[in-house]
């Protein structure tokens, strides 16, 4: 799962606050219906969406969350002309779009192409991690991806922490899992320190980690988030190398 922010090239998002509108949309609100069309050209310049797709009728699965960067209209990995998911605001969202006619001059840029491929990689990435995950891996990833898709830059750094603003259902819900499979993996995580869960609420324990997490299974494989304790040690190690110690090393 590609976890890394990927920034607009300065002069290239400049030009899109410019021509775009701007568009705000409250946690929990619908952006985009799926199979609406397609008009318009859409990015998220602020926040965190969460993609759904239905399945069949009166069922949906939560696929991926999506945040600053990623492109959600006409011609996005979302669809060429008609949305393929529901896309719901996971937190407060800000967006900017414009026509796709006046898009095409922007596109002839080349360093355009990296909206798009930013948003394909980290959309198959949760996709491909739903289906070769174990519960566990895939709670795990889920988590580590609303970190980096919900931390600003200065504050819970700092701290070290993140009060996620997602309920334990959606986070069961993101991961594929019951909530009674969710309750249990995040009380296991709780219990090594990792976690700190308060009734629906999930707050992540030693953020640093978390950030590191999803580009370190990119380069070591989900293998190293397996099981509990290689997920325990996968994050002690990337918390040590976070604070410039040796990696750690299990007794």
């Amino acid at each position: 799962m590609t976890n890394r922010r990927t920034p607009a090239p300065q002069h290239l998002a400049e030009q899109l606050r410019a021509k775009g509108e701007v568009k705000t949309y409250r946690r929990g609100q619908l952006i985009i219906e799926a199979g609406t069309p397609l008009g318009d050209w859409v990015a998220i310049s602020r926040g965190a969406a969460y993609l759904v797709s239905q399945v069949a009728p009166g069922t949906s699965v939560a696929m991926a969350a999506l945040w600053l960067g990623d492109v959600i209209g006409g011609e996005s990995p979302l669809g060429k002309l008609a949305a393929r998911y529901d896309v719901t605001a996971l937190v407060d969202v800000t967006t900017i779009s414009l026509p796709l006619a006046e898009v095409l001059e922007i596109e002839r840029q080349p360093e355009n192409g990296q909206f798009y491929t930013s948003t394909a990689k980290r959309l198959q990435g949760q996709i491909s991690m739903r289906l070769a995950g174990n519960g566990l891996q895939r709670l795990v990833s889920v988590m580590a991806t609303l970190a980096t898709a919900l931390t600003p830059d200065s504050s819970n750094r700092v701290a070290n922490r993140l009060p996620l603003p997602v309920t334990q259902a959606c986070i069961g819900q993101l991961s594929g899992l019951s909530r009674r499979q969710t309750w249990i993996y995040l009380g296991q995580l709780a219990r090594l320190g990792w976690t700190e869960t308060s009734r629906s609420k999930v707050t992540l324990e030693g953020l640093s980690a978390w950030l590191m997490l999803m580009p370190e299974v990119e380069s070591s494989g989900i293998e190293c988030i397996a099981t509990l304790g290689r997920c325990d040690q996968t994050l002690l190690r990337l918390s040590a190398r976070a604070m410039g110690r040796p990696d750690h090393q299990p007794d």
